[in-house]
Parts: structure tokens; sequence; C-alpha cells
């Protein structure tokens, strides 16, 4: 029988790079999405190249460089450049340019801040093709590791124990000298390691003394030595130094409208946030911001219902002293008009003293969080050592944004498919860009770097997924008529003539009669 077979490797053949591209492969979105940038707009350096010196890479080359690796799980700058000589796609979509891997990884770190600006750019565009709506954005967090060693990580309980152990180490050494030193037959080489090791474990020692000092002064509970943004977080019961990559999802075909890194160890404090950069994203207020129980922060949700957006996320499981459900805070009613709470027997709480605390030590005043209510007939009550134990009665914390709690839990409970909801569209992003993609660690050090490394890996993410949702041709038709619309096309065509004109004076002149 006979076998397929290929073609003669030797044979030549007449054909162009464009040939190996298909009609629908993602490297052509990438092509026209940044080809249409006006990149210096968006922030991105420029070289001249008339400058003297090696003649520089194009901006939009690097570009294209990055966001196809990303697309294809590739990150690192070696391989990247590897993939520049043999990678056909790559040929075709830099016109069989190869930089060097200096030169490519250098074009994020000069360029941080307008990658994110390309993302915002992307999203207004999905905005435009109608890919994303705004009637409900999915917020959630996943951690994702950092470029820092369990070996370079400290906490004030790790020194502590590191401490001890020099101690014991030193004790020991000096114990093992004294012995050498009083023996008849000492060994001279001998003393001199153990003195050399008491030594080392000095030196160390005052180091992680001095180590500890300056994590004190500065109030810090833990540090990272290579990379001090990251922190020791847990997710799944696995603790690993991370980063908390924080993102806003889209409802309509899960394409995530804004991200964000943080050294949060978790969510409490991101809602508020996440929402803001949404607005800032979509240019208008979502409709619906969803939530997991992890985000729930009363402050942040009354700040993003002031937005005029409404918030969904599960309220946190009220408990009382005795674990016993029937007697637990959301089983007590309160009475608006006179101000008292009535319990599950009937007695009334009533108002006894305001809640305050300090947002932070510098604050000269404090300000009221809440209010707390009390019963004087506890110790009667039939329900006493079930309800509460404490012979003052029970008491009862009525938060300072309750009554705006109070509208969110009602939607809530009135909506359980909007919290339904959530799972579906949020999951669906990260399970991508963890097991399809491979981007479960970040390789770039420094909070800023790491944000700019993961809005290229969201960017990458919304690329790919749309390039499942519509053909290349719709994609095209709509990037053109998003770029090219009045007055961006006239600013384009005049542009272009001036380059090419190098004319100011015809520049002003097109300008003032059209």
């Amino acid at each position: 029988m006979a076998y397929i077979s290929g073609f003669d490797r030797n044979q030549s053949f007449l054909f162009s790079l464009n040939d190996f591209i298909s009609d629908n492969n993602p490297v052509r979105l990438i092509d026209l999405f940044v080809d249409l940038l006006d990149l210096p707009a968006l922030g991105f350096i420029s070289h001249s190249p008339s400058s003297p010196g090696q003649r520089p890479y194009r901006s939009s080359d690097l570009l294209k460089l990055h966001l196809y690796g990303y697309v294809n799980g590739i990150r690192s700058s070696r391989k990247l450049a590897a993939e520049c000589s043999r990678n056909v796609e790559l040929m075709w979509l830099l016109n069989n340019v190869s930089p060097a891997k200096s030169c490519i990884s250098d074009f994020i770190r000069l360029n941080k801040s307008p990658i994110h600006n390309v993302f915002k750019k992307f999203v207004d565009f999905l905005k435009f093709a109608d890919f994303v709506d705004a009637k409900a954005c999915v917020i959630d967090g996943s951690k994702i590791r950092a470029q820092n060693s369990r070996n370079k990580f400290f906490s004030i309980k790790k020194i502590d124990a590191t401490i001890s152990f020099f101690n014991s180490q030193i004790d020991k050494y000096i114990s093992a000298l004294q012995s050498a030193e009083s023996s008849v037959d000492s060994d001279p080489d001998a003393i001199i390691s153990f003195n050399q090791s008491i030594s080392h474990y000095k030196d160390k020692l005052a180091q992680f003394h001095s180590l500890k000092d300056s994590m004190i002064s500065n109030s810090l509970s833990q540090v990272s030595i290579t990379d001090p943004d990251s922190r020791m977080m847990s997710s799944h019961g696995n603790s690993d130094i991370s980063f908390n990559l924080q993102t806003s999802v889209d409802s309509k075909n899960s394409l995530i409208v804004a991200n964000d890194v943080v050294s949060d160890i978790n969510d409490s404090n991101q809602l508020l946030n996440m929402v803001s950069k949404t607005i800032d994203n979509l240019h208008c207020v979502p409709s619906a911001s969803i939530a997991d129980m992890g985000y729930f922060n009363s402050k942040l949700i009354a700040d993003c219902e002031a937005l005029h957006t409404h918030v969904f996320v599960k309220r946190p499981k009220s408990k009382n002293a005795t674990n016993d459900s029937r007697f637990s805070c959301d089983k007590f009613s309160f009475l608006p008009d006179k101000n008292i709470y009535i319990c599950p027997a009937g007695h009334e709480l009533h108002f006894s003293r305001n809640l305050t605390k300090k947002k932070s030590p510098l604050d000269s005043h404090a300000s009221i969080v809440g209010f707390e209510y009390s019963c004087s007939d506890c110790f009667h009550c039939p329900f006493f050592g079930k309800c509460t134990t404490s012979l003052a009665g029970r008491k009862i914390t009525r938060n300072f944004f309750q009554d705006i709690l109070d509208v969110v839990q009602k939607r809530f409970d009135d909506n359980p498919h909007m919290y339904t909801l959530r799972k579906c569209v949020v999951e669906h992003p990260f399970g991508t860009i963890k097991r399809s993609l491979g981007y479960t660690y970040f390789l770039r050090r420094g909070l800023d770097s790491v944000r700019a490394e993961a809005t290229l890996i969201c960017l990458a993410y919304d690329i790919k997924r749309v390039c499942n949702i519509a053909p290349f041709s719709f994609l095209k038709d709509k990037l053109k008529e998003f770029f090219l619309a009045f007055p961006s096309f006239f600013n384009l065509f005049f542009s272009s003539l001036l380059k090419k004109t190098k004319s100011t004076y015809f520049f002003l002149f097109c300008r003032f009669c059209f």
C-alpha cells in the first residue's frame, strides 16, 4: 500500500508567504489591528530612522511580535527571537525581520503604559463591533505565581525561626570549639573551621535582625527579596508567592474589558477599583456588577451603588456567639421609625452607642462605622444561652451602610440567576489563560512590569476569543469602520500626506479646505 508523501524538499516553487496564511488566521487580525493604531498617540516611544547609529525596528513590528507571542503562549524574548527565523506566520507578520532578544525585551520595559492604552483601544473596538454590551460585568481574581522563590520570602514568624536556628548553631559550634581547645590532641584545622562557622552564622544573624527591624519599622508582615511587590497568597488550599490578577468580564461573550494586578492577598478591597476601571474602559456604567463573597465590603458596595451600577455580591453568613442559626443577626428585625431591633423572642434592642474607627493611624478623628443595639431582658429570657451567654445581654451591630446593603441583598435574592451567571462568565477566561495558554506564572518582576504583562495576557485572550466568535472578514470590515470613521480617516490621510510631502503648508491648506 502506498504511503502519503509530500513534495521534494529540493524542488523550487514560486509562492509568497501570504499563501501559507489562512483567511481566518488570528495573525491577520493582529496585523490589521496594529497597522491601524496610532502608536505615537498611544504613548509608544518612537525612534527616528534618520538618527545616527543602527536603524531601529518599527514599534508596530515589535508590538505585533509580542501580541502574536502571547496569543500563542510564547512570552520569552529568547523564544520569540528564535521564532522570528523559523515561524512562517511571524515571517509574514514582520516582513521577515528578526529582532534580537534584548530589543524584544526592552520594548515592553520602555512601553509599559502604552500597552494599557492598546488594550483600552481594543476594548473600544469590541464595544463598537457589539461584542460587548455592558449589561453585566463579572469581577473576579486569581492568584498567579510571581518570580520569587520561597527561599527568598520571609515573614516575621519565619525570621524568628531562622534566628532561633542560627543561635542554636552558634551554641553548637561554640561548644565544639571549647571541646577542641581543651583537648590535648586538638586539631588546628578543626578549630579554624569552627571559628569560621561561628563567624558565618553571626553574620547571617545580624542580617536577619536587620531585616526584622526593617519590617517592623515599615509595618510589614512579610517581605519578598527577589520581587518586593509579590506576597505569599493562598489559593485552593495551596500557598505560593504570587500576584492577584483582577479581571472584569463582559457577560455577552466572556470578553475581558478591564484588568489589574494587585499585591493584596484577598479581594475585599478591589470591588470599587475594578468597577471604576470597567467604567473607564467602556466609557459607560455597566448595568450590573457581579462578584463573589470575597468582594463583600460595605463601604465599597455603597460607593459602587453611587456610580449607578447594580451590585450583586453574595453576603457572608452571619453568626452569633452560640452558633445557633435561629438567633443570627439576620433573624432580628429592624424598625426604622422607632430605631430599634426586635429579636426572634419579641424583645426590643435599643440603640446604645456609635461604633467608630480611624481609617489610618495618621487620622486625628475616628469615623462612625456602625451602631450598637443592646437588649436588657436577655437574662430572664427562656432562650438565654442559645441566643447569647453574655450577662450584659445580646448586642447587635448595625453597619453604617446597612440601608444600602439591604437594598443590594433584596436585589440579590430577587435575581438568583445573576449569581449563577457569574460562574459561567468569569471562569471561562481564567480557564483559557491558565490551562490553554499556560499562563500560571508571571515572567516579569515589579508591579508595573507585571501589570503590563497581565494586560498583554488579557489582550491575547480577547484576540483569541473574538477570532473564534466571528470570521476575519467581518472583523476586518468592523476594524476599518472603527478606525477609519470620520474624522479619524481624514486625520490619518492628512498625516500620511504630511509624511510623504514634507510640506507643512500643503498639510495646513488641506485641513483648511476640508
